[in-house]
Protein backbone atom coordinates (compact mmCIF):
# COMPACT_ATOMS: atom_id res chain seq x y z
CA UNK A 1 0.00 0.00 0.00
CA UNK A 2 1.72 3.18 -1.07
CA UNK A 3 -0.99 5.79 -1.39
CA UNK A 4 -0.86 9.40 -0.18
CA UNK A 5 -2.87 8.48 2.92
CA UNK A 6 0.27 7.03 4.47
CA UNK A 7 2.64 9.95 3.80
CA UNK A 8 3.08 10.93 7.46
CA UNK A 9 6.69 9.93 7.97
CA UNK A 10 7.77 13.59 8.19
CA UNK A 11 5.90 14.09 11.46
CA UNK A 12 7.63 11.08 12.99
CA UNK A 13 11.01 12.40 11.84
CA UNK A 14 10.15 15.70 13.52
CA UNK A 15 9.50 13.84 16.75
CA UNK A 16 12.93 12.22 16.44
CA UNK A 17 14.47 15.69 16.21
CA UNK A 18 12.61 16.82 19.34
CA UNK A 19 13.79 13.75 21.21
CA UNK A 20 17.43 14.39 20.24
CA UNK A 21 17.11 18.01 21.32
CA UNK A 22 15.80 17.01 24.73
CA UNK A 23 18.63 14.55 25.19
CA UNK A 24 21.14 17.26 24.31
CA UNK A 25 19.53 19.62 26.83
CA UNK A 26 20.01 17.02 29.52
CA UNK A 27 23.68 16.40 28.73
CA UNK A 28 24.63 20.11 28.80
CA UNK A 29 26.39 22.33 26.28
CA UNK A 30 29.93 23.32 25.38
CA UNK A 31 31.77 25.60 22.95
CA UNK A 32 35.29 26.36 21.74
CA UNK A 33 36.71 29.77 20.81
CA UNK A 34 40.13 31.02 19.65
CA UNK A 35 41.71 34.42 19.09
CA UNK A 36 45.09 35.90 18.23
CA UNK A 37 46.63 39.41 18.24
CA UNK A 38 49.86 41.00 17.10
CA UNK A 39 51.49 44.42 17.60
CA UNK A 40 54.74 46.36 17.87
CA UNK A 41 56.98 46.47 20.90
CA UNK A 42 59.60 48.96 22.14
CA UNK A 43 62.50 46.52 22.08
CA UNK A 44 64.59 45.52 19.12
CA UNK A 45 62.50 42.50 18.24
CA UNK A 46 59.98 44.68 16.42
CA UNK A 47 56.75 42.67 16.55
CA UNK A 48 55.29 40.34 19.11
CA UNK A 49 52.02 38.38 19.13
CA UNK A 50 49.59 36.60 21.43
CA UNK A 51 47.13 33.72 21.04
CA UNK A 52 44.27 32.50 23.15
CA UNK A 53 41.98 29.44 23.10
CA UNK A 54 39.03 28.82 25.36
CA UNK A 55 36.52 26.12 26.19
CA UNK A 56 33.11 27.11 27.54
CA UNK A 57 30.77 24.59 29.12
CA UNK A 58 27.56 24.51 31.08
CA UNK A 59 25.86 21.69 32.96
CA UNK A 60 22.42 21.63 34.55
CA UNK A 61 22.08 18.64 36.90
CA UNK A 62 18.72 16.87 36.72
CA UNK A 63 18.11 17.09 40.46
CA UNK A 64 14.35 16.49 40.40
CA UNK A 65 13.98 14.35 37.27
CA UNK A 66 12.39 16.97 35.03
CA UNK A 67 14.77 16.42 32.13
CA UNK A 68 14.46 12.66 32.38
CA UNK A 69 10.68 12.86 32.39
CA UNK A 70 10.82 15.22 29.42
CA UNK A 71 12.79 12.66 27.44
CA UNK A 72 10.30 9.97 28.45
CA UNK A 73 7.43 12.17 27.26
CA UNK A 74 9.11 12.80 23.89
CA UNK A 75 9.84 9.10 23.38
CA UNK A 76 6.25 8.18 24.32
CA UNK A 77 4.89 10.70 21.82
CA UNK A 78 7.16 9.28 19.13
CA UNK A 79 5.87 5.77 19.86
CA UNK A 80 2.29 7.02 19.75
CA UNK A 81 2.76 8.66 16.36
CA UNK A 82 4.40 5.51 15.01
CA UNK A 83 1.45 3.43 16.20
CA UNK A 84 -0.97 5.91 14.62
CA UNK A 85 0.83 5.44 11.33
CA UNK A 86 0.49 1.66 11.75
CA UNK A 87 -3.20 2.10 12.54
CA UNK A 88 -3.68 4.15 9.39
CA UNK A 89 -2.03 1.33 7.45
CA UNK A 90 -4.43 -1.16 9.10
CA UNK A 91 -7.48 0.89 8.14
CA UNK A 92 -6.19 1.47 4.62
CA UNK A 93 -5.50 -2.25 4.17
CA UNK A 94 -9.13 -3.07 4.98
CA UNK A 95 -10.31 -0.45 2.49
CA UNK A 96 -8.06 -1.96 -0.17
CA UNK A 97 -9.51 -5.41 0.54
CA UNK A 98 -13.03 -3.98 0.43
CA UNK A 99 -12.52 -2.39 -2.97
CA UNK A 100 -10.82 -5.51 -4.32
CA UNK A 101 -13.71 -7.70 -3.16
CA UNK A 102 -16.20 -5.29 -4.72
CA UNK A 103 -14.36 -5.62 -8.02
CA UNK A 104 -14.36 -9.43 -7.90
CA UNK A 105 -18.00 -9.47 -6.78
CA UNK A 106 -19.12 -7.23 -9.64
CA UNK A 107 -17.08 -9.29 -12.10
CA UNK A 108 -18.77 -12.45 -10.81
CA UNK A 109 -22.20 -10.84 -11.12
CA UNK A 110 -21.45 -9.81 -14.70
CA UNK A 111 -20.44 -13.38 -15.47
CA UNK A 112 -23.71 -14.60 -13.96
CA UNK A 113 -25.68 -12.17 -16.12
CA UNK A 114 -23.86 -13.38 -19.22
CA UNK A 115 -24.60 -16.99 -18.29
CA UNK A 116 -28.26 -16.15 -17.66
CA UNK A 117 -28.45 -14.32 -20.98
CA UNK A 118 -27.13 -17.40 -22.72
CA UNK A 119 -29.77 -19.54 -21.04
CA UNK A 120 -32.57 -17.07 -21.77
CA UNK A 121 -31.58 -16.65 -25.42
CA UNK A 122 -31.57 -20.40 -25.78
CA UNK A 123 -35.06 -20.48 -24.28
CA UNK A 124 -36.15 -17.70 -26.66
CA UNK A 125 -34.95 -19.75 -29.63
CA UNK A 126 -36.91 -22.77 -28.41
CA UNK A 127 -40.06 -20.70 -27.90
CA UNK A 128 -39.77 -19.22 -31.38
CA UNK A 129 -39.40 -22.70 -32.84
CA UNK A 130 -42.47 -23.87 -30.92
CA UNK A 131 -44.35 -20.77 -32.07
CA UNK A 132 -43.49 -21.46 -35.70
CA UNK A 133 -44.63 -25.05 -35.18
CA UNK A 134 -47.91 -23.85 -33.69
CA UNK A 135 -47.08 -25.21 -30.22
CA UNK A 136 -46.64 -21.83 -28.46
CA UNK A 137 -48.34 -18.45 -28.57
CA UNK A 138 -46.93 -15.15 -29.67
CA UNK A 139 -47.34 -14.03 -26.03
CA UNK A 140 -44.74 -16.57 -24.93
CA UNK A 141 -42.29 -15.21 -27.50
CA UNK A 142 -42.87 -11.63 -26.30
CA UNK A 143 -42.38 -12.65 -22.70
CA UNK A 144 -39.10 -14.38 -23.54
CA UNK A 145 -37.89 -11.33 -25.48
CA UNK A 146 -38.81 -9.03 -22.58
CA UNK A 147 -36.86 -11.16 -20.12
CA UNK A 148 -33.75 -11.15 -22.33
CA UNK A 149 -33.91 -7.35 -22.65
CA UNK A 150 -34.45 -6.86 -18.90
CA UNK A 151 -31.50 -9.08 -18.06
CA UNK A 152 -29.33 -7.28 -20.62
CA UNK A 153 -30.18 -3.96 -18.92
CA UNK A 154 -28.64 -5.19 -15.65
CA UNK A 155 -25.15 -4.95 -17.13
CA UNK A 156 -25.01 -1.13 -17.26
CA UNK A 157 -25.29 -0.39 -13.51
CA UNK A 158 -22.86 -3.20 -12.70
CA UNK A 159 -20.28 -1.76 -15.07
CA UNK A 160 -20.67 1.61 -13.35
CA UNK A 161 -20.13 0.02 -9.93
CA UNK A 162 -17.11 -1.84 -11.28
CA UNK A 163 -15.57 1.37 -12.65
CA UNK A 164 -16.07 3.15 -9.31
CA UNK A 165 -14.49 0.30 -7.35
CA UNK A 166 -11.49 0.17 -9.68
CA UNK A 167 -10.97 3.93 -9.43
CA UNK A 168 -11.19 3.80 -5.62
CA UNK A 169 -8.66 0.96 -5.49
CA UNK A 170 -6.31 2.92 -7.74
CA UNK A 171 -6.47 5.95 -5.44
CA UNK A 172 -5.85 3.84 -2.33
CA UNK A 173 -2.82 2.22 -3.94
CA UNK A 174 -1.41 5.53 -5.17
CA UNK A 175 -1.95 4.82 -8.86
CA UNK A 176 -3.62 6.76 -11.64
CA UNK A 177 -7.30 5.76 -12.03
CA UNK A 178 -7.87 3.97 -15.31
CA UNK A 179 -4.38 2.47 -15.51
CA UNK A 180 -4.14 -1.34 -15.83
CA UNK A 181 -3.90 -2.73 -12.32
CA UNK A 182 -5.60 -6.11 -11.82
CA UNK A 183 -5.33 -9.25 -13.89
CA UNK A 184 -8.61 -10.91 -14.90
CA UNK A 185 -9.98 -12.66 -11.83
CA UNK A 186 -11.13 -16.24 -11.46
CA UNK A 187 -13.85 -15.60 -8.90
CA UNK A 188 -14.09 -14.54 -5.30
CA UNK A 189 -11.01 -15.31 -3.14
CA UNK A 190 -11.56 -18.23 -0.78
CA UNK A 191 -10.19 -18.02 2.75
CA UNK A 192 -8.50 -21.25 3.85
CA UNK A 193 -7.46 -20.46 7.41
CA UNK A 194 -9.17 -20.08 10.76
CA UNK A 195 -10.27 -16.86 12.43
CA UNK A 196 -7.40 -14.95 14.11
CA UNK A 197 -8.69 -15.29 17.65
CA UNK A 198 -6.62 -14.73 20.78
CA UNK A 199 -6.64 -13.66 24.39
CA UNK A 200 -7.49 -10.06 25.35
CA UNK A 201 -3.83 -9.34 26.10
CA UNK A 202 -2.99 -10.39 22.54
CA UNK A 203 -5.51 -7.85 21.31
CA UNK A 204 -3.80 -5.14 23.37
CA UNK A 205 -0.45 -5.96 21.80
CA UNK A 206 -1.77 -6.13 18.25
CA UNK A 207 -4.12 -3.14 17.85
CA UNK A 208 -1.96 -0.13 16.95
CA UNK A 209 -4.64 2.38 17.97
CA UNK A 210 -4.76 0.83 21.46
CA UNK A 211 -0.98 0.97 21.70
CA UNK A 212 -1.03 4.59 20.52
CA UNK A 213 -3.55 5.52 23.23
CA UNK A 214 -1.36 3.76 25.80
CA UNK A 215 1.69 5.69 24.59
CA UNK A 216 -0.20 8.99 24.79
CA UNK A 217 -1.13 8.10 28.38
CA UNK A 218 2.55 7.47 29.16
CA UNK A 219 3.42 10.84 27.61
CA UNK A 220 0.80 12.66 29.68
CA UNK A 221 2.00 10.94 32.86
CA UNK A 222 5.62 11.89 32.15
CA UNK A 223 4.63 15.51 31.54
CA UNK A 224 3.31 15.65 35.10
CA UNK A 225 6.87 14.99 36.29
CA UNK A 226 8.16 17.74 34.01
CA UNK A 227 5.70 20.24 35.47
CA UNK A 228 6.44 19.16 39.06
CA UNK A 229 10.18 19.61 38.53
CA UNK A 230 9.55 23.28 37.72
CA UNK A 231 8.35 23.77 41.31
CA UNK A 232 11.84 23.20 42.69
CA UNK A 233 15.13 25.12 42.41
CA UNK A 234 17.28 24.57 39.35
CA UNK A 235 21.04 24.30 39.71
CA UNK A 236 23.37 25.29 36.87
CA UNK A 237 27.16 24.95 36.74
CA UNK A 238 28.77 27.10 34.02
CA UNK A 239 32.51 27.28 33.53
CA UNK A 240 35.31 27.99 31.13
CA UNK A 241 38.91 26.95 30.56
CA UNK A 242 41.27 29.44 28.87
CA UNK A 243 44.79 28.83 27.58
CA UNK A 244 46.77 31.91 26.55
CA UNK A 245 50.24 32.49 25.17
CA UNK A 246 51.94 35.88 24.74
CA UNK A 247 55.30 37.19 23.66
CA UNK A 248 55.31 35.41 20.34
CA UNK A 249 58.10 36.86 18.23
CA UNK A 250 59.93 38.29 21.23
CA UNK A 251 62.54 36.39 23.04
CA UNK A 252 60.30 35.62 25.99
CA UNK A 253 57.11 33.52 25.62
CA UNK A 254 54.64 33.40 28.48
CA UNK A 255 51.95 30.71 28.75
CA UNK A 256 48.99 30.73 31.12
CA UNK A 257 46.04 28.42 31.88
CA UNK A 258 43.00 29.84 33.61
CA UNK A 259 39.97 27.81 34.75
CA UNK A 260 36.73 29.33 35.99
CA UNK A 261 33.85 27.47 37.62
CA UNK A 262 30.63 29.05 38.82
CA UNK A 263 27.46 27.92 40.50
CA UNK A 264 23.98 29.23 39.72
CA UNK A 265 20.75 28.55 41.59
CA UNK A 266 17.34 29.48 40.19
CA UNK A 267 14.76 29.43 42.98
CA UNK A 268 11.07 29.98 42.11
CA UNK A 269 9.75 32.38 44.75
CA UNK A 270 6.52 33.88 43.47
CA UNK A 271 4.78 33.28 40.16
CA UNK A 272 1.14 33.84 41.18
CA UNK A 273 0.52 30.08 41.15
CA UNK A 274 1.56 29.63 37.53
CA UNK A 275 3.77 26.58 38.11
CA UNK A 276 1.19 24.79 40.23
CA UNK A 277 -1.42 25.56 37.59
CA UNK A 278 0.84 23.84 35.05
CA UNK A 279 0.98 20.78 37.31
CA UNK A 280 -2.81 20.75 37.62
CA UNK A 281 -3.16 21.10 33.85
CA UNK A 282 -0.74 18.21 33.29
CA UNK A 283 -2.72 16.05 35.71
CA UNK A 284 -5.95 16.93 33.89
CA UNK A 285 -4.37 15.97 30.56
CA UNK A 286 -3.29 12.68 32.11
CA UNK A 287 -6.86 11.93 33.21
CA UNK A 288 -8.09 12.80 29.73
CA UNK A 289 -5.50 10.45 28.20
CA UNK A 290 -6.63 7.70 30.58
CA UNK A 291 -10.25 8.12 29.50
CA UNK A 292 -9.15 8.09 25.87
CA UNK A 293 -7.20 4.88 26.46
CA UNK A 294 -10.16 3.17 28.11
CA UNK A 295 -12.49 4.31 25.34
CA UNK A 296 -10.12 3.09 22.64
CA UNK A 297 -9.79 -0.27 24.36
CA UNK A 298 -13.56 -0.69 24.70
CA UNK A 299 -14.08 0.28 21.06
CA UNK A 300 -11.47 -2.29 20.02
CA UNK A 301 -13.24 -5.02 21.99
CA UNK A 302 -16.57 -3.94 20.48
CA UNK A 303 -15.07 -4.10 16.99
CA UNK A 304 -14.03 -7.71 17.61
CA UNK A 305 -17.48 -8.71 18.89
CA UNK A 306 -19.26 -7.04 15.96
CA UNK A 307 -16.84 -8.52 13.42
CA UNK A 308 -17.37 -12.02 14.83
CA UNK A 309 -21.16 -11.65 14.79
CA UNK A 310 -21.14 -10.28 11.23
CA UNK A 311 -18.89 -13.08 10.02
CA UNK A 312 -21.08 -15.80 11.53
CA UNK A 313 -24.22 -14.22 10.05
CA UNK A 314 -22.58 -13.84 6.63
CA UNK A 315 -21.45 -17.48 6.62
CA UNK A 316 -24.95 -18.69 7.55
CA UNK A 317 -26.51 -16.55 4.82
CA UNK A 318 -23.95 -17.79 2.29
CA UNK A 319 -24.75 -21.42 3.12
CA UNK A 320 -28.51 -20.81 2.85
CA UNK A 321 -28.14 -19.03 -0.48
CA UNK A 322 -25.93 -21.81 -1.78
CA UNK A 323 -28.75 -24.27 -1.06
CA UNK A 324 -31.24 -21.90 -2.72
CA UNK A 325 -29.03 -21.56 -5.81
CA UNK A 326 -28.69 -25.33 -6.10
CA UNK A 327 -32.46 -25.72 -5.83
CA UNK A 328 -32.92 -23.01 -8.49
CA UNK A 329 -30.68 -24.93 -10.87
CA UNK A 330 -32.86 -28.00 -10.47
CA UNK A 331 -36.06 -25.94 -10.78
CA UNK A 332 -34.99 -24.45 -14.12
CA UNK A 333 -34.18 -27.86 -15.56
CA UNK A 334 -37.48 -29.29 -14.34
CA UNK A 335 -39.54 -26.32 -15.62
CA UNK A 336 -37.99 -26.53 -19.08
CA UNK A 337 -38.58 -30.27 -19.22
CA UNK A 338 -42.24 -29.92 -18.19
CA UNK A 339 -42.76 -27.06 -20.64
CA UNK A 340 -41.35 -29.07 -23.52
CA UNK A 341 -43.74 -31.88 -22.58
CA UNK A 342 -46.67 -29.47 -22.46
CA UNK A 343 -47.25 -30.09 -18.75
CA UNK A 344 -46.68 -26.51 -17.53
CA UNK A 345 -46.96 -22.97 -18.83
CA UNK A 346 -44.17 -20.74 -20.09
CA UNK A 347 -44.58 -18.41 -17.12
CA UNK A 348 -43.20 -21.17 -14.90
CA UNK A 349 -40.07 -21.33 -17.04
CA UNK A 350 -39.57 -17.56 -16.92
CA UNK A 351 -40.16 -17.47 -13.18
CA UNK A 352 -37.66 -20.28 -12.61
CA UNK A 353 -35.03 -18.48 -14.70
CA UNK A 354 -35.57 -15.17 -12.85
CA UNK A 355 -35.30 -16.95 -9.51
CA UNK A 356 -32.13 -18.67 -10.68
CA UNK A 357 -30.47 -15.36 -11.57
CA UNK A 358 -31.61 -13.65 -8.35
CA UNK A 359 -30.37 -16.48 -6.12
CA UNK A 360 -26.98 -16.66 -7.81
CA UNK A 361 -26.61 -12.87 -7.64
CA UNK A 362 -27.42 -12.98 -3.93
CA UNK A 363 -24.94 -15.82 -3.50
CA UNK A 364 -22.20 -13.70 -5.09
CA UNK A 365 -23.04 -10.90 -2.66
CA UNK A 366 -22.94 -13.32 0.27
CA UNK A 367 -19.57 -14.75 -0.74
CA UNK A 368 -18.15 -11.22 -0.92
CA UNK A 369 -19.66 -10.46 2.51
CA UNK A 370 -17.96 -13.52 4.01
CA UNK A 371 -14.59 -12.51 2.57
CA UNK A 372 -15.03 -8.96 3.80
CA UNK A 373 -16.11 -10.23 7.22
CA UNK A 374 -12.86 -12.16 7.52
CA UNK A 375 -10.87 -9.06 6.58
CA UNK A 376 -12.84 -6.98 9.12
CA UNK A 377 -12.10 -9.56 11.82
CA UNK A 378 -8.39 -9.48 11.02
CA UNK A 379 -8.47 -5.69 11.20
CA UNK A 380 -10.43 -5.70 14.47
CA UNK A 381 -7.81 -7.81 16.24
CA UNK A 382 -4.97 -5.86 14.65
CA UNK A 383 -3.68 -8.74 12.54
CA UNK A 384 -2.43 -7.99 9.02
CA UNK A 385 -4.14 -9.45 5.96
CA UNK A 386 -1.32 -11.12 4.02
CA UNK A 387 -1.16 -13.02 0.77
CA UNK A 388 -0.65 -16.25 2.72
CA UNK A 389 -3.98 -15.74 4.49
CA UNK A 390 -6.05 -15.50 1.34
CA UNK A 391 -5.71 -18.08 -1.45
CA UNK A 392 -7.67 -17.95 -4.63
Amino acid sequence: IGGPTLDIGSSIEAENVVRRERRSDRSGSSGIGTSSTSGSSDDESGLEGAAEAGLLFSWVPDLFGGQKRGIEAAEAELRARTFLRDDLARITAVEVVRRYLEIRRDEARLDLIDASLGLQRHTLDLVEQRYQAGLASRLDVSRAEAQVAATQALRGPLRQDLARARAALAVLSGRVPGAPMLAPGDGMPQYRGGPPLGLPRDLLRARPDVRAAEAFLAQATAEIGVAEAELYPMLSIPGDLTWAISGLGSGEVIESLIATLALGLDIPLFDAGGRRAEVAAAEARSQEALLLYRGTLLNALADVEVALANLVAAQERRDDLQAAADASDRAVAQAEQLYNQGLTGFLDVLDAQRTLLDNHQDLAEAEAAVSLGIADLYSAVGAPVTKADVAR
